[in-house]
């Protein structure tokens, strides 16, 4: 299932940074994330040079932390659930700077 995931995530990571607001937004920005799901799974997302990317497992010190579901992951990544509306909701939990925090949604 988790490949299943990771695929689905860089497809739509692919199709984000078609967006010239994702694009402006990540400009200079590096960061890295790590992704745990409710399962237990782990994925870390790097930003760097303007692009995002995705990979299986855990990484040491990520500057963000999100936890959340499977389902929840990929209803933001089809675009069927805002960020914002997952964090009102409590399906998706981010710890990191409140700068950081504002550009989560062109992650997701």
């Amino acid at each position: 299932m988790s490949q299943e995931l990771l695929e689905l995530m860089r497809e739509r990571i692919t199709i984000g940074l078609e967006r010239e607001e994702t694009i402006k937004a990540i400009d200079g920005w590096e960061r890295v994330a790590l992704l745990t799901l409710k399962s237990g799974e782990k994925f870390h997302f790097t930003v760097k040079d303007n692009t995002i990317m995705v990979d299986e497992g855990p990484i040491d010190n990520p500057d963000m932390r999100i936890k959340s579901d499977e389902k929840t992951i990929r209803k933001l990544f089809l675009e069927e659930m805002s960020a914002a509306s997952a964090l009102l909701r409590r399906k998706l939990k981010v710890k990191g700077s409140a700068s950081d925090l504002m550009k989560i949604r062109h992650i997701f």
